[in-house]
């Protein structure tokens, strides 16, 4: 009578863990088909962490680095009227190419996305309302324009990914979220643009638009390094 019980003991266990496994394997399943990561998220947390931390590190290093380099450049130039324009020429570029922090006058576009109430509940901004107000921004006399403290350069690509609109490959804007777009350059004419009209007609019933001039905007430059595998040089003969 023991041994049958005993027996019946070990039956039952043996099924309760064979349960118990394949409803752990069960869950781990569906997690990976849902593209849940099975780990432990608090190790990924901590190295996210860690990685913004040395990110900082690195880009501390980086504008001390770019500080020397401007004062040494600033001493180099001295008193020579060439080297003051080949200075100047450098800036310039820097500027242009937007690996340089800015400021100056100009204005600055807030962008609320609808809460659906009064909207259209499906339409939200996308990459081409983004492009769109860059581009016009820019015929208008814009020398910089950000969007979210994203510095927009000359290789910037502006593109809906998902439920987000990527800025230069990595960044990402949330269409769902206020945007905030600065602008420097002349104010009057920039405002001139943005008060016609039919500049944020394509903006009814999406998002609520404001504006607003600034005598002292900052824009900061472009933190990452640009590469080229392409385009050269013409060679001169």
């Amino acid at each position: 009578m023991r041994k049958w019980s005993s027996q019946v003991s070990v039956a039952m266990v043996c099924a309760i863990l064979g349960f118990m496994l394949a409803y752990q394997f069960k869950v781990l399943y569906r997690r990976e088909q849902l593209g849940v990561n099975p780990y432990n998220t608090a190790d990924m947390t901590v190295q996210i962490e860690q990685y913004k931390k040395e990110k900082e590190s690195l880009n501390k290093k980086i504008n001390e680095t770019q500080a020397k380099l401007k004062e040494y450049e600033e001493a180099a130039a001295g008193k020579d009227d060439r080297t003051k324009a080949l200075l100047k020429e450098l800036e310039d570029t820097r500027i242009t190419t937007g690996t340089t922090d800015v400021e100056g006058e100009g204005v600055i576009v807030y962008l609320t996305p609808n809460s659906g109430l009064f909207g259209n509940i499906d339409a939200k901004i996308t990459d081409k309302h983004l492009v769109y107000l860059v581009n016009e921004l820019r015929y208008a006399g814009a020398e910089a324009i950000s969007i979210n403290d994203i510095r927009i350069t000359g290789k910037s690509g502006i593109r809906t990914s998902g439920n987000s609109i990527s800025i230069n490959g990595e960044d990402r804007v949330s269409p769902s979220k206020r945007i905030v777009i600065k602008a420097i350059g002349p104010k009057k004419n920039l405002q001139a643009m943005l008060d016609f009209p039919e500049t944020f007609a394509d903006f009814k019933g999406i998002s609520e638009v404001k504006y607003e001039p600034s005598d002292n905007i900052k824009i900061e430059k472009y933190n990452k390094s640009f590469k080229f595998e392409y385009a050269k040089p013409v060679q001169q003969q």
